[in-house]
């Protein structure tokens, strides 16, 4: 017999823990450079030279994101049937009253051009030719990258963009970012300075992409309209403050965008706030959104 036949949330487990580390790897690269806090390290130290450094991180995202969608298209094979995967002639299959039992996972299985017809022809959606082109890209892309010499990576954008890409087929909008704000908090030691504190550092994931595919390409991957005018979250500029912080980021956005809307809902953190439409009173500033203890979202002054 077979045993230890594969489900497809054994799969699903195995894509989102992919294309998380994926994503996970590329935003270590930035988020350590980010931390030379001195605008002349910036200049003398430009971050394209640091994603050049880097290129063997890039490629070993690469090759997650490449993991991550073969085993997406595993779990929805499975959904059918685990025993399509499997690549040995029929009359090899441990099956017969008298076999040796048999581990699925010591069994060859099918990959490549075979694994992505078997996924074409059982799934229950009609896959559009884009889709499949972008399958079949990341894959020869990832050949490329293991087998050739040649550099191919030296931009994190086109690879990021990627991630999101699948992640958003795979799963939705906004999965990405809810699964790895769980993915963080699962870290035995996630809590142990502040809980709340540490769960708003999700903004810096956020400011990561707008750095690095921009916010018109977030917008994709993100089912809230995040064009517009952004602002200060109070509750994120709260958290930031009681550890004597400052927060530069803004990811909260008037909820309805409408210009006389009393709400702001943050991205980043999930939350409402209710704030007032009054004239700021620093000078400069011609912002008009302030929250309920008197802070200008705007350019976070109190007013």
């Amino acid at each position: 017999m077979i045993s230890n036949v594969p489900s497809y949330e054994d799969f699903e487990k195995v894509t989102k823990e992919c294309l998380i580390q994926a994503f996970e790897l590329v935003f270590q690269i930035y988020s350590s450079y980010k931390e030379y806090d001195d605008e002349n390290r910036y200049e003398e130290v430009p971050l394209n030279e640091v994603w050049e450094h880097n290129k063997v991180t890039l490629k070993m995202s690469l090759i997650l994101l490449h993991q991550g969608i073969e085993a997406y298209m595993k779990g929805v094979i499975v959904k059918n049937s685990p025993y399509l995967l499997l690549e040995q002639k029929r009359s090899d299959w441990p099956t017969l009253p008298d076999s040796i039992n048999k581990d699925f996972n010591t069994m060859f299985t099918i990959a490549g051009e075979n694994l992505l017809h078997t996924f074409c022809a059982v799934s229950s959606d009609i896959i559009e030719l884009e889709t499949i082109q972008f399958i079949e890209d990341i894959r020869q892309t990832r050949n490329k990258a293991i087998h050739g010499t040649s550099p191919i990576l030296s931009d994190p954008s086109n690879i990021i963009h990627d991630i999101l890409k699948a992640y958003t087929y795979f799963f939705g909008k906004d999965q990405w970012f809810n699964d790895i704000k769980t993915w963080v908090q699962s870290n035995p030691l996630f809590g142990y300075y502040d809980w709340n504190f540490e769960s708003i550092q999700s903004y810096k994931y956020l400011d990561f992409l707008d750095s690095t595919i921009g916010i018109k390409q977030l917008k994709k991957f993100v089912n809230f309209n995040i064009i517009g005018r952004r602002y200060f979250c109070p509750t994120c500029l709260h958290e930031v403050k009681s550890k004597d912080g400052n927060l530069y980021s803004k990811w909260a956005f008037l909820h309805p965008n409408k210009p006389f809307s009393t709400i702001v809902y943050c991205i980043n953190c999930n939350f409402d706030n209710e704030i007032e439409r009054s004239d700021c009173n620093k000078k400069n500033c011609q912002g008009n959104v302030i929250d309920m203890d008197g802070i200008c979202l705007t350019c976070g002054q109190t007013q």
